[in-house]
């Protein structure tokens, strides 16, 4: 009979220790809880202000270049992204986003540069990415948006010689027999209807004195 109330007693002992346990695991576990949403709420407030004062001015500035560039912010569960879209033209034959977002770490934000160009026709870059410290990085961020821009307009303005896109806009140089497209022309002459496109004022004037 001893033997068995001491056995009970080892398993009412075990079974209240690993009720202190799991307390004890809650407990540890509320706190990081805690420390986390914190954490996350001063990365989304951050993140908020740097969209504000860092990334939309910025491609702001970039829209008043292009006459079918459109900027919006998105707010994600997420992450917080602002994106400037341009719409299809002649002169650049794509549909193209630019997207650049904040996505929260452990204690620092990661800016995140994404390129969509449609249809696929070229190489080119669709993702870089860069973590930053909350405290103090802001200088930093501006200037790696702003480099992110500058390689942005590098790979857009390919849109406007590339073969590929430019392909239904093709035309040929009567004199030199040289296919541009019709946009990179130099100038133009029109004769008894026609339009011809050249791709350099010394043929223009070769163009014009052959007609005179």
């Amino acid at each position: 009979m001893a033997n068995e109330t001491t056995l009970g007693e080892k398993i009412t002992s075990r079974l209240q220790q690993h009720k202190r346990d799991l307390a004890q695991q809650q407990q540890q576990l509320d706190s990081r809880m805690k420390d986390l949403l914190e954490e996350r709420e001063q990365l989304a407030s951050v993140g908020k202000v740097w969209i504000e004062k860092v990334i939309l001015p910025r491609l702001k500035e970039l829209e008043k270049y292009f006459d079918n560039g459109k900027v919006e912010i998105l707010n994600l569960d997420s992450n917080l992204s602002c994106a400037c879209e341009f719409a299809h033209t002649t002169r650049f034959p794509a549909t193209v986003r630019l997207n650049i977002s904040l996505l929260p770490g452990n204690g620092y934000l990661t800016a995140r540069y994404d390129l969509t160009i449609l249809p696929v026709l070229m190489e080119y870059t669709l993702t870089v990415e860069e973590k930053f410290s909350i405290e103090g990085d802001e200088e930093a961020l501006a200037i790696w948006v702003e480099d992110r821009i500058v390689d942005f307009i590098d790979t857009y303005l390919r849109l406007e010689t590339h073969p590929l896109y430019q392909k239904d806009n093709t035309v040929v140089d009567i004199v030199c027999g040289m296919r541009i497209p019709s946009i990179s022309a130099t100038s133009k002459v029109e004769r008894d209807g026609r339009v011809f496109y050249f791709c350099s004022e010394h043929c223009r004037d070769a163009f014009i004195k052959q007609n005179n």
